[in-house]
């Protein structure tokens, strides 16, 4: 079985009337993502040699069942289903079983339901879906969602998302999913996601420093030692976030003022080795910054 949710992240019911009768999910059916790989003959050695590999996209699909009282209204709830995917536009899908990781996608092709011979009230069909921007499946809920509750009992995160106990200790880490710091120079920051993280190119990715005193700029060096600078005359109060490429300060873009140098926030769980680890972050002294992000998943 498969969940739909809109752009908002609230999950939309499938089309029934009141006795029942309407669209029913089946399955979702969901590949591997592909990767691009760009490769160079080097003249004189055989075979070639891979200079950049990337991420690509992914097939995906749902099967669903249309059951009706009768064939006039076979016809009926046929009609009503086209007309609900094709006014959903833009939508999230998620399998029944994992519930908050969820695919961007839409119904972009045509799609025929099949009536077996001499079933006249109900039909099977497979929809193809279209991947919309990034082909991973997003959590449903934010790291500051983990930081402000209970992650454990709230219904908020499934099996699978890499998030052990508040309080458990695995390989020598204890977890308390803290994503705001203030006035701390040294910060361990959990990303649980499949992938690693480049802000740059997330926009639902948002650090925001808060100046807890005067300076001259901030500064966050991330786990791979590479220095996010932004430079400016910042008074108490002043507020600058990062929210993918943009860079705006107290609200305005400022992307002129910074080294042109974007965090990223490697990915804390090896699938191979079973392994968690953390990202070990440096921040200027004065400010309070938070991570505001999506855990992103294959």
């Amino acid at each position: 079985m498969f969940k739909i949710y809109d752009l908002n992240f609230k999950e939309i019911p499938l089309p029934t009337d009141q006795y029942g009768y309407g669209l029913r999910g089946l399955d979702l059916f969901l590949s591997s993502i592909n990767r691009r790989v760009t490769t160079e003959d080097i003249p004189g050695i055989a075979g070639t040699n891979r200079i950049h590999t990337m991420d690509g996209t992914r097939e995906v699909s749902i099967r669903a069942l249309i059951k009706a009282m009768d064939t006039h209204d076979y016809r009926l709830k046929r009609n009503r289903v086209f007309s609900f995917f094709r006014q959903l536009g833009d939508f999230y899908v998620a399998e029944a079983h994992e519930p908050n990781k969820l695919l961007k996608v839409s119904v972009d092709d045509s799609y025929l339901p099949e009536r077996p011979d001499g079933m006249r009230a109900w039909a099977e069909f497979e929809v193809p879906l279209s991947v919309v921007g990034q082909p991973y499946r997003i959590s449903r809920y934010t790291s500051m969602d983990i930081h402000n509750n209970d992650i454990q009992f709230d219904g908020k995160w499934s099996a699978g998302m890499h998030l052990p106990a508040v309080g458990d200790s695995v390989d020598g880490i204890t977890f308390d999913y803290k994503y705001v710091f203030e006035n701390q120079r040294d910060i361990k920051v959990f990303n649980p996601s499949d992938i690693d993280l480049y802000v740059k190119q997330h926009l639902d990715f948002k650090i925001k420093f808060e100046l807890l005193q005067n300076r001259s700029d901030i500064r966050l060096l991330d786990a791979k030692s590479k220095e996010f600078v932004f430079t400016d005359s910042l008074k108490t109060g002043d507020v600058v976030e990062i929210e993918g490429h943009r860079i705006r300060k107290n609200g305005v873009l400022s992307a002129a003022k910074f080294n042109d140098v974007y965090p990223t926030l490697l990915s804390n769980y090896n699938e191979v080795y079973q392994q968690y680890s953390v990202n070990e972050v440096r921040v200027s002294a004065g400010v309070k910054v938070s991570f505001d992000f999506r855990y992103k998943y294959d």
